[in-house]
Formats: C-alpha cells, structure tokens, sequence
C-alpha cells in the first residue's frame, strides 16, 4: 500500500515591521484629530451642567423662600467652588442648609465645613472669565451676587461669597430691612466659556452665555 501524501498547512506570514509602523502612524493620526474634539464636549458638558445646577439652585432657593414663608437663598462659596442653598429659621435664627440634618433628624443651623455642599466640575470656576460687561439689562455692572450675610441680612458678611437672597413671595433682597435688588447673579467659567445666572427685581432668573475670546466691542452675552 501507498503512504498517503501528509497534508501541508499553508504558511501564514505575520505583519512585516512596516505595515506595523504604518497602522499604528494611522491610529495616532486619527486619535490626534479626535481628542481636541473630545475636550471640547468634555469641557461643554461640563460647563452646561454646572450651568443646570446653578439655574437650579437658584430657582429652588425663590421656590423654598414661598414654601417656608421666610428667606432663602442660593449660597456660592467663591474660594472652594462649591455651592448650596439655605433658609432662615426664624425659630433657631440661623441658616439652615437644605438637607443637612441633626442626629435627631432635625434642620440644624449651618456649620461651615461639615454641612453639605455641592462642587463645581473640575475645571470649572465661579468668575467671569475676564469678560467686562454684563448680559444685556441685567445688573449695572458686571459681578456676583453680594457677600452672604451672617444674619438674616446684616451681622456681618462671609468672605469670598456670593449669595442670592429671596423674600417670600419670590423677589431677591438685600440689608436688614430687605429691599428688592435686581444686581445679584452667579457666573462660572471654565476660561473659554462663562455661564451666568441673573434674577432681577421682578424675580425673573434668566441664564447667560458667552465666550471668553469675543471679540471686543459688543456684548457677547446670549440667552440660554
């Protein structure tokens, strides 16, 4: 009998050094143009959502001022970034910061770094990013919001904050008596673009947007 002919797996050559060389040249060119678009949605969602919160927090506090029939107000600490909001107890004559309670699950009076706060993302800053003019009709200068107060509008204010106070029936004040004031806002920045939030005498929150590398000349505020 014959032997049968054994069978030959054909041979299978790898990547010459280079093919390689030339797909990894592909892969980095295309991740190289992918990146800086993908920073920018970071940054954009970033920057958006902090926008949100901040609309929030300040559309809550004109909320909670009604609901408890007192004050509140949207609290910025403008050193850590960091935000939240209170309402005056009359009862404790405090501030009391929304959600942070006492052992016995009671408001407590606001204790300054222990009672909860909420940061901004990383990146992003309370300021204006060097723009120089406010968003149309809004405050006569532009700025963030007045010091919070240590009393329900007078003992003295908290440095490097900014808060906007609400009456009960929604309008933001100032002092001890309160007045109206249509001046307060919030602004952040992540350098390259500033979101603000204005509340005028009326009570009316508006948020704003602008790039921080507009030309010069004309207000680049718009509308959110």
């Amino acid at each position: 009998m014959q032997a049968k002919p054994k069978m030959q797996s054909p041979k299978q050559s790898g990547f010459t050094m280079i093919e390689t060389i030339i797909v990894i040249f592909i892969v980095m060119v295309i991740a190289a143009m992918a990146i800086p678009g993908y920073q920018a949605t970071v940054r954009y969602l970033r920057m958006s959502g902090d926008g949100r919160d901040i609309n929030g927090l300040i559309a809550g506090a004109k909320m909670q001022a009604a609901a408890d029939f007192s004050h509140a107000r949207a609290y910025a600490d403008l050193a850590a970034n960091t935000f939240h909001m209170e309402t005056w107890s009359r009862t404790d004559g405090c501030w009391q910061t929304i959600g942070d309670l006492d052992a016995a699950g009671n408001p407590r009076c606001t204790i300054a770094g222990t009672s909860p706060v909420q940061p901004l993302s990383q990146g992003v800053t309370f300021g204006t990013g060097g723009i120089g003019v406010p968003p149309q009709n809004t405050q006569a200068a532009i700025g963030q919001a007045p010091p919070c107060t240590i009393g329900d509008g007078n003992g003295g204010t908290t440095a490097n904050t900014a808060c906007l106070v609400f009456n009960s029936r929604g309008i933001p004040v100032v002092g001890k008596p309160p007045t109206p004031d249509g001046n307060g806002a919030l602004y952040i920045t992540d350098n390259n673009t500033a979101y603000g939030v204005t509340a005028n005498t009326s009570g009316s929150i508006q948020v704003w947007a602008a790039s921080v590398n507009a030309p010069a000349g004309n207000n680049p505020w718009s509308h959110r």
